[in-house]
């Protein structure tokens, strides 16, 4: 009887001490029919509902979150013979990543898969479905420290991470009205992507659209930045006379008449040297407007005023960029 008694305890110990990873389990996996957004712009994400919980592939996951704080790359650790993520790095799409899914109902392979993340063994929940390793998004969330929400009301599953910033490219300064100078890399990196309006006071179409700039500068200045530069307020050197210091005094008075009329609050500036020589490769024409984002990079350019519609036309640029 003590010999029965004791190989039943050996089992039960073995079958306690049983790696949570040999456990595997098979649930059903139905397609989800909500909805995902990355940063309050819609994605087509490829998700299965098991158990109420929402798994993605971690490789769709990984191509997702590229360029965000939460980016990480997926290998291989050959030594351990485990899958291997390596945290805040930058990950290569492949071909195969993002595919709709073929079936609407499928059997789940439940487990816990076992990998290396950073150096270090972890363990995550994960289902095996057709050959693919689908991984429990909350969980997920959690591990490579992006935000997870959920809307009730239209049934959206909210993913957010903020997006990697690279070093401005622009090195240029820009000087206010009253000779104060800011660094064009300080004011960029305030919002994703910034509006500039290249005007002069002596050009007729850039006072007439002032009026609908103003208005676009306080409808989105809580989603890009807005900034204006006069381009005919000559920079200042070592060379410049007084009469040329008294030309710039007037154009100034202008300028500030000029925004005033048209209620413009958005900040204006004067171009120095460098700044000078960067907008000279650039404009053809006045009114020039640019889209810049962060990094320094001009993603749009839109050249002259229309004689009608201004403030869609600069409407539907800005909307093209911010999420």
């Amino acid at each position: 009887m003590k010999k029965k008694i004791s190989l039943l305890l050996a089992i039960l110990m073995l079958v306690t001490l049983m790696p949570m990873s040999m456990a595997a389990s098979k649930e059903k996996a139905v397609m989800s029919t909500q909805k995902f957004t990355l940063n309050g712009k819609s994605i087509n994400a490829a998700a299965y509902i098991i158990g109420g919980k929402n798994y993605l592939k971690l490789r769709d996951m990984a191509a997702l979150l590229n360029g965000k704080k939460a980016q990480f790359n997926v290998g291989y650790d050959s030594e351990r013979g485990l899958v291997k993520l390596e945290l805040a790095k930058p990950y290569k799409k492949l071909a195969s990543d993002l595919k709709p899914i073929a079936s609407k109902e499928a059997t789940a392979t439940m487990q816990d898969m076992n990998l290396v993340v950073d150096g270090k063994e972890r363990k995550l929940r994960s289902a095996l479905i057709s050959g693919s390793n689908y991984i429990e998004l909350r969980s997920f969330s959690d591990l490579v420290g992006f935000k997870l929400d959920y809307d009730e009301e239209s049934r959206t599953v909210i993913i957010k991470s903020d997006k990697l910033k690279k070093e401005c490219k622009l090195k240029f300064d820009l000087e206010d009205f009253d000779g104060n100078k800011t660094k064009i890399a300080d004011i960029l990196s305030e919002h994703d992507y910034t509006f500039v309006n290249v005007w002069g006071t002596f050009c007729g179409p850039c006072r007439n659209e002032m009026p609908e700039l103003a208005k676009l500068g306080e409808d989105y200045k809580d989603k890009v930045g807005f900034i204006g530069i006069v381009r005919d307020i000559k920079p200042l050197m070592d060379s410049s006379s007084s009469t040329d210091k008294n030309i710039r005094d007037l154009t100034i008075s202008d300028a500030k008449n000029i925004l005033g009329k048209a209620n413009a609050k958005f900040k204006n500036y004067v171009s120095t040297q460098e700044a000078k020589a960067f907008l000279d490769t650039l404009i053809t024409g006045l009114p020039t407007s640019f889209i810049i984002d962060s990094e320094g990079n001009v993603v749009d350019t839109l050249i002259g005023a229309s004689a009608y519609g201004n403030y869609e036309r600069y409407k539907r640029a800005i909307d093209k960029f911010i999420e």
